[in-house]
């Protein structure tokens, strides 16, 4: 037995007394649990847990375990947390070799981004990526707005804060999962390893676009059309329509009225862009009243997310690699074959046609468990029918389908697109899809 990284040798697994002391590799974590309380078969003494490099694990994070007591209860339970994370670790290590030599890679989720272990899955990527495979940029399916205040901020040469980089990143990714990313992200950025950016055009809530970018584009403006723009422009972001005069066009008009006058930086014309794009699909005057313009509307939001990736890409070195975190359709290659979402264009459509083979997109799916939507209750997925993809999976904790596999598959039905299923040759949609045995909500927290 490996003394250092609790490896098991050929007969380790004998039948044998063992001691009382464990040691448990899980993914790039050591476990040093010693002294457990006695009533778990197992004495008391403090655990400690030491992070270890990966290029110091072993069979590249192959889980061992190490001199467990026998008839321990706790010896189960550890057994199966090593199987689960030598599975998670085994399947990651197969998603970063596809992507590790591409220049955009993709990473889809639920467009209700309500799935804890697909969460936890894409951090441990984007952690991987930068660190191993030097992708020095990073964009997310959040506005444009944040982090280009972020990156004039750093510019500066002030403070950027954690809480800033949150409420950038936005309350659909307020979860415990996502939290580790936080500081990476902002640490990479203060020390010009990675470039943050979104790709949105939308308005969140709690944002700094929210609460100071009228007065950051009035500013720009001189007295009177300042004061009045900024008026203008805090009733829209702060959402101060009373009820007998809600958001109608002669708003609208009054707002791009305002943002035409604004002449200010490069950023400052990015952000302007952004908010015409957005405006433009409000009371739009080629729809008849009362049509259905969820895909008209979807497919100009796609479109405008990728003008904002090329904004951003412009003024990156040669050669960069663009980590793009979203919900898989916008980040698919194509929606065309897939049942019922016929006419939709996503924004990976466009990003694959400048990249060609350059680009992966990653999707996500679960075979069973349950999902959770921000501020909403925990919801059961329904059983995945035996001739869809998710049955198909192996009954590992995790597998990935690289693009051969789902070659394979040819159409067929799958939950990659939300909750319910539906039928594609998924390899034309995505270049590898993660499948769970059983997904979990995440755990939002408060920020």
């Amino acid at each position: 037995m490996n003394q250092k990284y609790g490896t098991m040798s050929p007969d380790a697994t004998q039948s044998q007394p063992l001691s009382r002391e464990v040691s448990v590799v899980t993914g790039s974590w050591l476990f040093d649990i010693r002294k457990f309380p006695s009533t778990l078969g197992i004495s008391h003494r403090r655990s400690n847990v030491e992070r270890l490099p990966r290029n110091d694990m072993p069979n590249n994070g192959t889980v061992g375990v190490m001199a467990l007591h026998a008839g321990s209860r706790v010896a189960a339970l550890i057994a199966l947390l090593c199987s689960s994370t030598a599975v998670r670790a085994a399947q990651t290590d197969r998603v970063v070799l596809d992507l590790c030599g591409k220049s955009v890679a993709m990473l889809g989720e639920s467009p209700l981004h309500g799935f804890g272990k697909t969460l936890e899955f894409k951090v441990e990527l984007v952690h991987r990526l930068i660190d191993e495979c030097h992708f020095n940029a990073f964009f997310i399916e959040s506005g444009i707005y944040d982090f280009l205040n972020i990156q004039r901020t750093l510019k500066s040469g002030q403070e950027v804060t954690d809480p800033m980089a949150a409420a950038a990143i936005g309350g659909l990714w307020a979860t415990r999962e996502v939290q580790p990313l936080i500081p990476l992200l902002l640490e990479k950025a203060k020390s010009g390893s990675v470039v943050l950016g979104g790709l949105d055009d939308q308005l969140g809530r709690g944002t700094w676009a929210q609460r100071d970018l009228p007065a950051a584009l009035a500013s720009h403006l001189t007295d009177p059309e300042k004061s009045r723009c900024l008026a203008i422009l805090e009733r829209h972001t702060l959402w101060q329509y009373p009820n007998d005069s809600p958001y109608g066009p002669k708003d609208k008009a009054l707002i791009l009225a305002c943002l035409n006058q604004v002449k200010g930086s490069e950023d400052d014309a990015a952000m302007v862009d952004s908010l015409k794009r957005l405006f433009a699909r409000d009371f739009r005057a080629d729809r008849p009243a009362g049509a259905d313009t969820r895909v008209p509307d979807g497919n100009d939001r796609d479109r405008s997310m990728f003008l904002n990736f090329q904004w951003l890409m412009a003024p990156l070195p040669a050669h960069s690699k663009v980590i793009v975190w979203a919900a898989t359709n916008h980040v698919a290659k194509t929606l065309s074959g897939v049942s019922g979402d016929a006419g939709i264009i996503p924004f990976g459509s466009y990003v694959r046609k400048q990249f060609g083979d350059r680009a992966f997109a990653l999707g996500f799916s679960a075979r069973s468990g349950s999902y959770a939507m921000t501020g909403q209750p925990a919801r059961q997925l329904s059983a995945a029918p035996e001739n869809s993809l998710e049955a198909r999976t192996s009954a590992d904790e995790a597998s990935y389908l690289p693009l051969s596999e789902l070659q394979k598959l040819g159409a067929i039905p799958a939950r990659a697109l939300g909750v319910g299923f539906k039928t594609a040759r998924w390899d034309e949609v995505v270049d590898g899809m993660v499948v769970f045995q059983e997904e979990r909500p995440p755990v939002f927290v408060r920020r």
